[in-house]
């Protein structure tokens, strides 16, 4: 019998339908445990150096275009 990933069901699938790749990337993101918990370490650390963020994005592929 094959295993039935959570990602599979028809619910999840219609949600991420509409998602361009930089929103499904987000949902991977925030659903991976590894990520969550790199983050909130981050956070626990409090006011944090723009090098400290810079690390953690390259980390995990990032990037965050300009604002005009």
């Amino acid at each position: 019998m094959p295993t039935i990933r959570p990602w599979d069901t028809a619910p999840l699938r219609r949600a991420f339908a509409g998602l361009d790749p930089a929103g499904l990337a987000q949902e991977w993101l925030r659903h991976n445990p590894a990520y969550r918990h790199d983050h909130a370490a981050i956070i626990r650390m409090g006011k944090v150096d723009a090098e400290a963020w810079r690390a953690f994005a390259r980390r995990w592929g990032l990037r965050f275009p300009c604002r005009p």
